[in-house]
């Protein structure tokens, strides 16, 4: 595992490269695109578990914080989605350079299968396939979702609830991270139903069942040109529960199922 800073001296990325380990290396390498916030912290250590798996079984594997998050340099609210979509070619670019590959998956959670999505068409070699784990189709929903649980959280934190936390609706703040105006603007009129989706990458959707996200999702994407295999996941957890603020997630079977789908790659 090797941690190092990359891009431009302005926009500096922080990134954990696990190059394999124990066979012989594979031809495709993967990217891990992170989710935002509370999320984020939830699912670091089963990405990090993810991408132990996948180098033990010889592939180049790349973490990595975007501008703005985590390790990275810049503030919460400095953070939005163009600029991220830039960070995720950033980041590709870096991980066929240091590796050597010719290939990539890109396997995402929540906006950061978002920006996956939306990213691909920007990559000047895009990813062959895109493992995409309950995507955030609707900017606004996400929106609303995270406005709700940011007032839950804070109610929790009172043994009377002030009247004004049930008069928010929108923050620059959820869960404990800054949401900047740009990015809030961004999210309000990000819709992956609408936007243009890619046609060259193999597309494949975990979610749980009967997702109607997701199934709208499937349905924009078959219309673009695309054959997206949708797969249910029927782990049940909550991405930002208030009750487990701050823990990490690392369900076994979401660790297999992601690998399963990444595995397929040369």
């Amino acid at each position: 595992m090797q941690p190092f800073r990359f891009g431009a001296p302005s926009r500096q990325l922080y990134g954990v490269h696990h190059p394999p380990m124990g066979s012989q290396p594979r031809s495709t390498a993967v990217l891990i695109c992170n989710p935002l916030g509370q999320e984020a912290v939830r699912t670091h250590r089963m990405f990090r578990v993810l991408a132990e798996r996948l180098a033990r079984a010889g592939r180049h594997v790349l973490r990595f914080d975007y501008y703005g998050t985590g390790e990275a340099a810049g503030d919460d609210e400095q953070g939005d989605l163009l600029g991220w979509r830039q960070d995720l070619c950033t980041a590709h670019a870096e991980l066929l350079q240091r590796s050597g590959c010719t290939a990539s998956v890109w396997v995402g959670a929540r906006l950061g299968a978002t920006l996956a999505l939306m990213a691909a068409p920007d990559a000047p070699r895009p990813p062959t396939a895109l493992v995409l784990w309950e995507p955030v189709v609707s900017g606004q929903h996400y929106l609303d979702h995270l406005a709700q649980r940011h007032r839950q959280a804070l109610a929790e934190s009172y043994s009377i609830v002030p009247p004004v936390l049930l008069q928010v609706e929108t923050h620059d703040e959820a869960l404990g991270f800054g949401l900047g105006a740009a990015l809030r603007q961004q999210l309000r009129a990000a819709d992956l139903r609408r936007m243009p989706l890619p046609r060259s990458s193999r597309v494949t959707l975990v979610a749980p069942p009967g997702d109607a996200h997701a199934d709208d999702l499937a349905a924009a994407l078959r219309e673009q040109g695309n054959v997206p295999e949708v797969v249910a996941f029927t782990h049940q957890f909550d991405w930002t529960s208030e009750e487990a603020i701050n823990t990490a997630l690392v369900p076994s079977e979401a660790v297999q199922l992601l690998a399963s789908h990444i595995e397929t790659a040369p």
